[in-house]
């Protein structure tokens, strides 16, 4: 049987000088899966990390998901790097959450998790000042394509002059299609920006993280896809983004160090924010894990539905 594949976050301090070179980094927090191997319902993913500074307090806001159970968007807060609360599930549906990227518009704080199993673009606001909980808003995009409806992955939005510019990723024909697109404010309607979309790469067609401004720069960070899922990271900067441009070009390629332990299998996400002068990085990273009890439970229940379709036919 082999092992399943799990995801941990690491918080990290960075520099001007290597806000991009997680391994000169200096670790602060991680927060890990399940380790125990005897584990029914074991926490096997804590990923996708998202950071967001709001009334003084350092939000992290990610998946957690169980083995068992789609993904729910959790969330730990500090006001010292040092001390963090105690996670809370602060969304949760009865189909997979990731994603979680938060922003605020008019002194309310929204979240747009990855909803792809629904198919929608969805935002979400949050329920109060401490940001514990968050309600559904609205739909901001739901779209088919010749009655086949699209399954949109990893969005966010980045605000520009007036302009609302919502990213997000598809696969189209087995191959990761990144696109982009615009309104005059937040909540819609969207319309397809002129140059979407604007990748179609396995390695690159897909968003590690919101658009970073980095020393009055601009950088979109994509996926590595193209051997395994959750492989690398890949580091680009966007030189134009207006209402009727979008470039952008590679700079850094393989930015998760292999040859850190922590990162030895690889990673897919990475956000970083300003926090009282210092500069937070929120990375994740991929291992593999031995749960016994659990795949023993599973591969005993794909016995059972082999023998019960057996005799049912």
């Amino acid at each position: 049987m082999r092992k399943i594949e799990c995801f941990k976050i690491r918080i990290l301090e960075a520099s001007s000088d290597n806000v991009w070179d997680i391994r000169n980094q200096k670790p602060l927090h991680d927060i890990v899966c399940d380790h125990l191997p005897f584990s029914i319902n074991p926490v096997a993913i804590v990923a996708d990390p998202f950071l967001f500074v709001y009334r003084g307090k350092l939000f992290l806001f990610y998946e957690m998901k169980r083995n068992y159970s789609p993904g729910v968007i959790c969330m730990t807060n500090t006001e010292d790097l040092i001390n963090w609360s105690k996670p809370v599930v602060v969304l949760e549906e009865k189909f997979h959450l990731s994603y979680p990227f938060v922003l605020e518009e008019n002194g309310n704080v929204y979240m747009i998790p990855e909803t792809s199993e629904v198919g929608d673009i969805r935002l979400y606001k949050a329920d109060n000042d401490k940001l514990e909980h968050f309600s559904f808003f609205k739909t901001l995009i739901h779209k088919e394509i010749n009655g086949v409806e699209i399954r949109y992955a990893d969005s966010s939005v980045y605000i520009k002059n007036g302009v609302y510019y919502l990213m997000s990723s598809t696969e189209k024909h087995g191959v990761n299609t990144l696109y982009l697109y615009l309104s005059n404010n937040l909540y819609g309607p969207y319309k397809d920006h002129p140059c979407s979309p604007v990748c179609s790469s396995q390695k690159y067609g897909r968003n590690g993280g919101c658009l970073i401004e980095s020393e009055g720069r601009l950088y979109r960070l994509s996926q590595d896809c193209e051997k395994r899922y959750g492989d690398n990271l890949h580091l680009f900067e966007v030189l134009e983004l207006n209402s009727s441009t979008y470039k952008e070009r590679l700079i850094v390629s393989a930015l998760i160090p292999h040859d850190v332990a922590f990162y030895r299998e690889g990673g897919h996400q990475y956000n970083s924010v300003r926090y009282k002068g210092k500069i937070i990085v929120a990375t994740d990273a991929k291992e593999y894990n031995s749960y016994l009890v659990y795949r023993c439970i599973h591969k005993l229940s794909q016995i059972l539905v082999r023998i019960v379709g057996k005799t049912i036919m």
